[in-house]
């Protein structure tokens, strides 16, 4: 009878750890998901606040469970009178604790090693087997078509507002990918035929990207991304020509509607904006807006493509910390947009109507990068 009660309780301790087990899996999942993996002292709190609480819990049950093997004769240490029940008690509370406590390790380093898998994914990569879905059919449709009108078609530049919506193209150099001349001109409409002195970024500046012909007047050549960028730099950069009004009076022409910009009154209509890219659409929001004088060496540091390199790619790790500080002070206006040295940016340049010398800056963070099934 002793024999078959001792495997009663054996079978409901055994019951009531696996109880024990599931408990902390679960609160531990919830714990990871209230988290969401982001606030790790968080974390850490509920997790080391639901580890106490089953411990206590594990040590009450388990020497509950070992008083009961014992049986009804069995003394409380703090009523012995002779020592024989101390020296029984005493090991047992012990090995209550150590099997708890053992216990309890396990659970906490399965948890540890569920958060650590779970945080090695970086965020802009996209999780293995996690649905994916198509790019909507006409943003798609776009993006081919424009593809197939010349193969240095990057993307679409769109604000939300509709203040702007261009395509924008890239020359990696002066000469194409199948080792022959690009066709441009220089601002006067002479055709280059020595490119001794140009880079890529001359190529598209004066040029149409559809018809590759001289175009200074009637669109105002093309849109395009720095010679030197690949998408994924730390800042990616793009021209686009500002009209005159007295020459343009609509101010509809590649970048001339950015001049809005320059007044806050005009920012929160006209903050958000997406790059369409090859099944790919990256968000940004506009952080600051201002003018730099291109003959000043420090001001013009905004065209680099990696921030905390310098123009001949020398390391200079604190440099976009203390740019981002210099930018705040010249921005027209505090847009309530922070910027981080960790942060992708989007650098918008344009002209100044009738400041030869100035450029219009706007500078946006990315916020989101949605990619795309391409089947």
């Amino acid at each position: 009878m002793e024999k078959t009660q001792s495997r009663r309780i054996k079978a409901k301790r055994s019951e009531k750890f696996s109880h024990l087990a599931k408990t902390l899996d679960k609160e531990g999942i919830a714990t990871l998901e209230k988290a969401g993996l982001k606030e790790q002292e968080a974390f850490d709190k509920e997790t080391h606040k639901t580890i106490e609480e089953l411990e206590i819990e594990a040590k009450m049950k388990q020497c509950e469970d070992r008083q009961a093997e014992q049986g009804e004769n069995a003394v409380p240490i703090d009523e012995t009178e002779d020592g024989w029940s101390l020296k029984k008690t005493v090991p047992t509370l012990i090995a209550c604790v150590l099997e708890a406590t053992v216990l309890i390790g396990l659970l906490v380093l399965a948890l540890v090693r569920t958060l650590c898998v779970q945080t090695q994914i970086p965020a802009d990569e996209p999780v293995q087997g996690a649905e994916t879905y198509a790019m909507e059919p006409s943003l798609r449709s776009m993006w081919l078509s424009n593809k197939g009108i010349n193969q240095d078609y990057v993307g679409q530049i769109v604000f939300d507002s509709g203040l702007i919506d261009l395509p924008f193209v890239q020359a990696r150099d002066v000469y194409g990918a199948d080792g022959t001349l690009y066709t441009f001109y220089t601002k006067k409409g002479q055709l280059v035929e020595d490119p001794a002195g140009f880079s890529g970024n001359d190529v598209y500046i004066w040029t149409n990207w559809k018809t590759g012909e001289y175009d200074r007047y009637e669109e105002g050549g093309s849109v395009f991304m720095d010679y030197r960028n690949s998408l994924n730099d730390q800042n990616i950069i793009i021209y686009g020509h500002h009209f005159a009004r007295d020459w343009d009076p609509s101010g509809s022409k590649q970048f001339t509607p950015l001049d809005v910009l320059l007044s806050e009154e005009n920012y929160e209509n006209n903050k958000s904006l997406r790059l369409i890219l090859d099944n790919e659409i990256r968000s940004y929001v506009v952080t600051n807006v201002f003018t730099i004088d291109i003959e000043d060496d420090y001001e013009s540091q905004i065209i680099r493509t990696d921030m905390n390199k310098d123009l001949s790619g020398n390391p200079e790790p604190s440099f976009f910390r203390e740019y981002i500080d210099y930018m705040n002070r010249i921005s027209m206006y505090d847009s309530g947009e922070m910027l981080s040295d960790n942060d992708r940016i989007l650098t918008l340049i344009t002209c100044l109507e009738h400041q030869p010398q100035y450029r219009q800056v706007i500078v946006c963070k990315e916020v989101s990068d949605e990619i795309f099934d391409p089947s």
